[in-house]
């Protein structure tokens, strides 16, 4: 999916809400996305791995 403009450059993305990180590059529900933007919930890792975000407590959402 294509990334919003709040988030291009990043790859992972997580909900703050629900502590789940979504790939953008294979996740697949952009209204999900959408929500999470329009929410101003989101949270960007430094640096932009999925390692990270499970280091900060987050978990791969699922497709």
């Amino acid at each position: 999916m294509e990334a919003p403009k709040e988030l291009e450059g990043h790859r992972y993305v997580g909900d703050k809400r629900t502590q789940k990180v979504y790939d953008l590059e294979t996740f697949t529900d952009e209204e999900v996305i959408k929500d999470i933007c329009e929410a101003k919930s989101y949270a960007t890792f430094g640096p932009d791995e999925l390692r990270e975000a499970r280091n900060r407590g987050y978990k791969l959402a699922s497709c």
